[in-house]
């Protein structure tokens, strides 16, 4: 049975450790933030979607109210005429 034996490598300073741990630190830092980022702007853009939608249906209402209201009219005008 053969034994591997690892290659013998020189041991890392503390300072490398601590570059790695600060890059590591960073990336998920900063990635966390542009995530933030990217929600509230999502956020943003269905806001104003949501608003247009709203003044479109509300648009929309009135006017059918607007027509539903003359049809009435129209419509007791002819009953009272009888």
């Amino acid at each position: 049975m053969e034994v591997h034996h690892h290659a013998h490598t020189p041991r890392k300073k503390w300072i490398h450790y601590f570059w790695e741990f600060l890059m590591l630190f960073l990336a998920v830092t900063l990635g966390f933030l542009v995530e933030n980022q990217r929600e509230h702007y999502i956020e943003r853009v269905r806001a104003k979607d949501f608003s247009r939608a709203l003044v479109k249906d509300l648009q929309h209402d009135t006017a059918t109210i607007h027509l539903q209201k003359k049809s009435a009219e129209i419509y007791i005008a002819m009953v009272e005429a009888c």
